[in-house]
């Protein structure tokens, strides 16, 4: 006589292991999967199937038919409710370079199909323009004509601009990693997904602009006196700050 599955459904992942999927990726398939099944149905972690990743769920028999509902609801109504965790399931296995995954009955029925949703990559373009880029001055290199000016951006991002005045570069080395500046370029610009940036050492630095005179060393130190802020716990708050930006 065969053993009874312990299990209801199981959300099988051909293709992958369970020793090569970070412990916290695995919790985020977990918690969709006991999404699509309805958290409120009270689906219980029955173990994992380590052919593949095969992540079991038990739900209560009283509950069954109404996690079958979600399941139908989600598969045929793909604009509904139940379908959201669908629609993220099938991202992730985009993400996670998977190509489909199952979702089986204890009778080792398919009852979903996953195909995977590769993220659109973004075209690269890149144009000739004038802009503006916000950041702090890590650094100023260069003895000849031609000198390169270090800014790190709002995004941590480390860009480098041309800079052919001298009496420029003097007044940009006076704020070094005094607090942000504006600086007006123009050269080619690429496209990215936080926007449009400038391409390292192809934009020509044209002027700047402190944007705030008072040294934002003073700043993190006014912002520490505040009751309640966290910053205060710190014995040097903008060492902190310039720590975690990655400018010391």
């Amino acid at each position: 006589m065969a053993a009874r599955q312990s299990w209801t459904y199981m959300l099988r992942i051909p293709g992958g292991s369970p020793d090569r999927l970070r412990m916290d990726r695995l919790g985020e398939y977990l918690k969709l999967f006991a999404d699509l099944l309805g958290v409120e149905n009270k689906p219980v972690f029955k173990g994992i199937k380590n052919a593949s990743i095969g992540l079991k769920a038990q739900v209560p028999q009283r509950k069954r038919e109404a996690s079958w509902r979600r399941i139908q609801e989600a598969k045929y109504k793909p604009d509904s409710r139940a379908a959201t965790p669908m629609r993220k399931l099938e991202a992730m296995l985009g993400e996670d370079s998977f190509s489909s995954a199952e979702l089986k009955d204890h009778a080792d029925n398919v009852v979903v199909l996953f195909r995977a949703k590769q993220a659109p990559l973004m075209q690269r373009i890149t144009i000739r323009q004038q802009g503006e880029i916000d950041g702090v001055v890590t650094g100023l290199v260069g003895a000849d004509d031609t000198m390169h000016l270090h800014l790190r951006d709002v995004h941590s991002r480390d860009i480098k601009l041309i800079v052919r005045d001298e009496e420029m570069a003097r007044g940009l080395l006076a704020q070094f990693r005094k607090g942000v500046v504006r600086v007006h370029v123009h050269g080619h610009w690429t496209q990215t997904e936080d926007g449009w940036v400038p391409e390292n050492n192809k934009c020509t630095v044209d002027g700047f602009t402190v944007l705030d005179g008072e040294p934002l060393e003073s700043i993190m130190t006014k912002i520490a006196i505040i009751p309640g802020n966290g910053w205060r716990e710190l014995d040097d708050p903008y060492a902190y700050w310039a720590d975690i930006r990655g400018i010391n």
